[in-house]
């Protein structure tokens, strides 16, 4: 039997792609040293998962729960 979590019925997992443009839009100055830390990895690979060119589900994780809850960069700048 699975563990009942507080969402909504019309909850949507994040896909891949939609997390690695969200962790995109949200990244600041230091975010791939403190995932590198934090995962393990090098900053090279986590710099390359990132960017898109590979894919790793850990790496991709650990850094879209650091940026969740922060504001868009563009509306940071005011662009």
């Amino acid at each position: 039997m699975r563990n009942q979590k507080n969402r909504p019925s019309s909850y949507k997992r994040l896909s891949y792609i939609q997390k690695i443009a969200s962790i995109n839009a949200r990244r600041r100055v230091g975010d791939v040293t403190k995932v590198a830390q934090r995962t393990g990895f090098g900053t090279s690979t986590v710099s390359e998962v990132l960017s898109g060119m590979y894919m790793n589900t850990k790496i991709v994780n650990r850094a879209y729960d650091m940026s969740r809850g922060r504001t868009s960069t563009q509306l940071l700048i005011g662009y």
